[in-house]
């Protein structure tokens, strides 16, 4: 181990005494090292010194394909504001049906109207309507869920309600038909037809439950 090392450092040592020798009697191999360090120092100073460089030019270069990015984004959302504000403005005029046909709040007042005005066209008596418990000011409760009952979707609220009509077959169908059809949307969960014979006659008679839904707070 001892001689191997030893004979490595005398072989670079006369290496490197003949390069010297070399060196000191010729001036092109003089010149030519000269050259080579020279080369060689500036290559180095020059890695050192285009390192941070080249770092913030890539650094720049992610930073500009993220904005980029970010403004194609941008542009695609103005683009789908602009096209959400154009609808906007050409169904103007179905806003006010939107808002009657979900209203904000429970509204029994609008509902019973719109039933007597179906009962007057459709030529059948309102025996009765009636609303269950629901709250029209305030903070509504917290909704319950039944087991197999409908429910609104969402955060919607639901008013119960109960109409009772009479009148002859068809124009209880009519009704019923049209009720269906109504600009406020109502979910019917029972429909009940009952015939009776009477001293007048025979009455038919039609008892509609279901819920309105509506907004709330």
């Amino acid at each position: 181990m001892a001689l191997g090392w030893r004979g490595s450092y005398l072989r670079y040592k006369s290496f490197f005494l003949n390069i010297s020798e070399l060196y000191k009697k010729r001036a092109d191999f003089r010149a030519f090292l000269e050259i080579v360090l020279s080369i060689s120092t500036v290559i180095i100073f020059l890695l050192f010194a285009l390192k941070p460089t080249a770092v913030t030019i890539i650094t720049l270069l992610q930073d500009i394909k993220q904005k980029n990015e970010t403004l194609s984004a941008l542009t695609l959302k103005e683009n789908n504001l602009q096209t959400a504000e154009a609808l906007l403005v050409q169904n103007q005029s179905y806003l006010p049906d939107i808002d009657n046909a979900v209203p904000t709040a429970a509204s029994p007042d609008l509902l019973v109207k719109q039933i007597e005005g179906l009962a007057a066209k459709d030529s059948v008596n309102i025996i009765g309507a009636s609303v269950n418990q629901v709250t029209i000011l305030g903070t509504l409760p917290q909704k319950s869920s039944t087991v197999g009952a409908k429910t609104p979707p969402g955060n919607t609220n639901k008013m119960p309600f109960s109409v009772s009509i009479r009148g002859s077959y068809s124009n209880l169908m009519m009704f019923i038909t049209d009720f269906e059809n109504l600009r406020v949307i109502t979910e019917i969960n029972d429909l009940e037809i009952s015939s009776s014979a009477t001293d007048k006659g025979r009455v038919i008679v039609a008892v509609i439950s279901g819920w309105e839904p509506f907004v709330g707070n």
